[in-house]
Protein backbone atom coordinates (compact mmCIF):
# COMPACT_ATOMS: atom_id res chain seq x y z
CA UNK A 1 0.00 0.00 0.00
CA UNK A 2 2.95 2.14 1.04
CA UNK A 3 4.54 1.66 -2.28
CA UNK A 4 1.45 2.83 -4.35
CA UNK A 5 0.83 5.70 -2.51
CA UNK A 6 4.22 6.40 -2.83
CA UNK A 7 3.80 6.05 -6.64
CA UNK A 8 1.00 8.04 -7.21
CA UNK A 9 2.34 11.07 -5.06
CA UNK A 10 5.25 10.53 -7.44
CA UNK A 11 2.98 11.23 -10.03
CA UNK A 12 1.20 14.27 -8.41
CA UNK A 13 4.32 16.03 -8.12
CA UNK A 14 6.08 14.95 -11.67
CA UNK A 15 2.81 16.52 -13.53
CA UNK A 16 2.86 19.42 -11.34
CA UNK A 17 6.79 19.71 -12.34
CA UNK A 18 5.55 19.20 -16.03
CA UNK A 19 3.40 21.75 -15.85
CA UNK A 20 5.80 24.45 -14.43
CA UNK A 21 8.14 23.27 -17.47
CA UNK A 22 5.70 24.06 -19.35
CA UNK A 23 4.65 27.07 -18.78
CA UNK A 24 8.64 27.96 -19.09
CA UNK A 25 9.00 26.25 -22.25
CA UNK A 26 6.53 27.77 -24.69
CA UNK A 27 4.15 30.89 -24.14
CA UNK A 28 0.73 29.84 -23.17
CA UNK A 29 -1.42 32.52 -22.86
CA UNK A 30 -2.48 34.73 -25.75
CA UNK A 31 -3.18 38.46 -25.58
CA UNK A 32 -5.58 40.47 -27.79
CA UNK A 33 -7.41 43.64 -26.89
CA UNK A 34 -10.71 42.11 -25.95
CA UNK A 35 -9.54 38.45 -24.81
CA UNK A 36 -6.81 36.19 -24.17
CA UNK A 37 -6.59 31.97 -23.96
CA UNK A 38 -5.56 30.77 -20.88
CA UNK A 39 -4.35 27.15 -21.29
CA UNK A 40 -3.06 24.65 -18.52
CA UNK A 41 -2.35 21.40 -17.66
CA UNK A 42 -2.93 20.40 -14.12
CA UNK A 43 -2.65 17.52 -11.34
CA UNK A 44 -4.77 16.97 -8.71
CA UNK A 45 -6.41 14.92 -5.40
CA UNK A 46 -10.42 13.90 -5.86
CA UNK A 47 -12.22 12.56 -3.12
CA UNK A 48 -15.59 10.76 -2.98
CA UNK A 49 -17.99 12.49 -0.67
CA UNK A 50 -20.38 9.51 -0.39
CA UNK A 51 -17.44 7.29 1.28
CA UNK A 52 -17.37 4.83 -1.79
CA UNK A 53 -13.63 4.73 -1.83
CA UNK A 54 -12.93 5.65 2.24
CA UNK A 55 -10.49 8.61 2.53
CA UNK A 56 -7.90 7.60 -0.56
CA UNK A 57 -7.88 10.23 -3.16
CA UNK A 58 -8.06 9.48 -6.85
CA UNK A 59 -5.33 11.18 -9.07
CA UNK A 60 -6.87 13.47 -11.54
CA UNK A 61 -4.76 14.74 -14.31
CA UNK A 62 -6.39 17.38 -16.83
CA UNK A 63 -5.60 20.32 -19.35
CA UNK A 64 -7.72 22.81 -19.58
CA UNK A 65 -8.71 25.68 -22.39
CA UNK A 66 -10.15 29.09 -21.26
CA UNK A 67 -11.11 31.79 -23.07
CA UNK A 68 -11.29 35.02 -20.84
CA UNK A 69 -12.65 38.71 -21.66
CA UNK A 70 -11.70 41.99 -20.82
CA UNK A 71 -15.05 41.69 -18.51
CA UNK A 72 -13.86 38.48 -16.54
CA UNK A 73 -16.13 36.30 -18.26
CA UNK A 74 -14.98 33.13 -19.44
CA UNK A 75 -15.79 30.29 -21.10
CA UNK A 76 -13.74 26.83 -22.34
CA UNK A 77 -13.45 23.67 -21.89
CA UNK A 78 -11.43 20.96 -19.11
CA UNK A 79 -10.44 17.40 -20.14
CA UNK A 80 -9.39 15.01 -17.15
CA UNK A 81 -8.70 11.09 -16.66
CA UNK A 82 -9.11 9.89 -12.97
CA UNK A 83 -6.67 7.10 -11.58
CA UNK A 84 -7.81 4.93 -8.61
CA UNK A 85 -5.17 3.65 -6.57
CA UNK A 86 -7.38 1.95 -3.52
CA UNK A 87 -6.62 -1.34 -4.13
CA UNK A 88 -4.50 -1.21 -7.02
CA UNK A 89 -3.43 1.12 -9.14
CA UNK A 90 -6.49 1.49 -12.04
CA UNK A 91 -7.63 3.74 -14.67
CA UNK A 92 -11.13 5.14 -13.39
CA UNK A 93 -12.83 7.74 -15.50
CA UNK A 94 -12.38 10.40 -18.53
CA UNK A 95 -14.59 13.43 -18.63
CA UNK A 96 -14.94 16.23 -20.81
CA UNK A 97 -16.78 19.23 -19.75
CA UNK A 98 -17.37 22.56 -20.83
CA UNK A 99 -16.61 25.36 -18.59
CA UNK A 100 -17.96 29.00 -18.00
CA UNK A 101 -18.73 31.91 -15.71
CA UNK A 102 -16.16 34.77 -14.12
CA UNK A 103 -12.71 34.22 -13.50
CA UNK A 104 -13.16 33.45 -9.62
CA UNK A 105 -16.32 30.93 -9.87
CA UNK A 106 -16.31 28.41 -12.67
CA UNK A 107 -19.35 26.18 -13.61
CA UNK A 108 -18.70 22.51 -15.21
CA UNK A 109 -20.66 20.57 -17.45
CA UNK A 110 -20.18 17.86 -19.04
CA UNK A 111 -20.11 13.93 -19.57
CA UNK A 112 -17.74 11.16 -19.04
CA UNK A 113 -17.30 7.59 -18.93
CA UNK A 114 -16.21 4.97 -15.92
CA UNK A 115 -14.65 1.98 -16.35
CA UNK A 116 -14.82 1.32 -12.83
CA UNK A 117 -18.62 1.30 -13.20
CA UNK A 118 -18.60 0.79 -17.10
CA UNK A 119 -21.40 3.20 -18.00
CA UNK A 120 -21.80 6.87 -19.25
CA UNK A 121 -21.95 9.43 -16.43
CA UNK A 122 -22.41 13.45 -16.55
CA UNK A 123 -20.88 15.92 -14.72
CA UNK A 124 -21.23 18.92 -12.77
CA UNK A 125 -18.93 21.24 -10.54
CA UNK A 126 -18.47 24.63 -9.14
CA UNK A 127 -14.56 25.32 -9.43
CA UNK A 128 -12.16 28.15 -7.97
CA UNK A 129 -8.78 28.20 -7.37
CA UNK A 130 -6.81 25.00 -6.60
CA UNK A 131 -10.72 23.79 -5.69
CA UNK A 132 -13.42 21.96 -7.32
CA UNK A 133 -16.58 20.55 -5.46
CA UNK A 134 -19.26 18.53 -8.08
CA UNK A 135 -21.09 15.44 -8.61
CA UNK A 136 -21.42 12.54 -11.10
CA UNK A 137 -24.38 11.17 -12.20
CA UNK A 138 -24.33 7.73 -13.16
CA UNK A 139 -26.91 6.68 -16.33
CA UNK A 140 -26.75 2.87 -15.71
CA UNK A 141 -26.99 2.56 -12.28
CA UNK A 142 -28.84 5.55 -11.60
CA UNK A 143 -26.56 7.18 -8.65
CA UNK A 144 -24.94 10.79 -8.14
CA UNK A 145 -21.25 10.31 -6.41
CA UNK A 146 -20.22 13.75 -5.17
CA UNK A 147 -16.64 14.90 -5.17
CA UNK A 148 -14.28 17.36 -4.04
CA UNK A 149 -11.53 18.01 -5.30
CA UNK A 150 -8.04 19.69 -4.99
CA UNK A 151 -5.73 21.04 -8.35
CA UNK A 152 -3.00 23.04 -9.09
CA UNK A 153 -5.16 25.05 -11.37
CA UNK A 154 -5.31 29.03 -10.34
CA UNK A 155 -7.81 31.57 -11.24
CA UNK A 156 -7.39 32.48 -15.05
CA UNK A 157 -5.56 35.66 -14.82
CA UNK A 158 -7.89 39.09 -15.73
CA UNK A 159 -7.19 40.73 -19.47
CA UNK A 160 -6.19 44.36 -19.14
CA UNK A 161 -9.01 46.85 -20.61
CA UNK A 162 -5.75 48.33 -22.99
CA UNK A 163 -4.29 44.78 -23.66
CA UNK A 164 -1.97 44.09 -26.97
CA UNK A 165 -1.09 41.48 -29.05
CA UNK A 166 2.66 40.48 -27.48
CA UNK A 167 4.82 37.77 -27.24
CA UNK A 168 4.64 35.58 -24.14
CA UNK A 169 3.37 37.70 -21.04
CA UNK A 170 6.34 37.71 -18.44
Amino acid sequence: MKQKLLLASLGLIGAIAAQDALAYAVCNSTTSSASRTDNRVYAGLSWELNGSNGFIPDLVLGARSLNVNSSNAVNGADLNIRIRYKNDISFDSVRLAYVGGSRDILGNAGLGYSLTNNGVFATAAAQSAYSRLGGDYQFGKESFNPYLEGNSLYSPKAVPQNATVGICPG
